[in-house]
């Protein structure tokens, strides 16, 4: 993959998951923010297929999608103030941004499932 095509890629998959984050943060019904959920989980595991690994950035987006999930799974149920909610997904979001603007794009393309299940299993 050439450093252009690659470059091209990581910013589509950012330019995907921004608007997602917004819409959660936006909330909605349930099953709409559920959608949007599923949707972050596939944008953000594919944008790590094109990294090296690295254990910041891993953590950086585990943190990212805890804090996406801990909206839409308490979007009904007011158990911690919302505000303090979005501005836990705003700081997040932030951390996860610095992290990428560090990491090393992934040489050769590789399977990254087994992140995966390591990096959204708190949500």
């Amino acid at each position: 993959m050439t450093e252009k095509t690659l470059d091209d890629a990581i910013h589509e998959k950012l330019n995907l998951i921004a608007p997602t984050l917004k819409a959660i943060q936006s909330g909605g019904e349930r099953a709409y923010l559920g959608d949007l959920q599923t949707l972050l989980r596939k944008n953000l595991a594919s944008l790590l297929a094109l990294f090296e690994r690295d254990p910041g950035l891993d953590a950086a987006t585990a943190d990212l999608y805890a804090a996406a999930a801990a909206i839409v799974q308490d979007a009904t149920a007011a158990t911690q103030p919302y505000t303090r909610k979005r501005r836990l997904l705003q700081e997040a979001q932030a951390r996860f941004e610095e992290r990428i603007a560090l990491a090393r794009p992934r040489e050769r393309r590789s399977s990254a499932s087994w992140r995966q299940s390591e990096l959204f299993r708190a949500a």
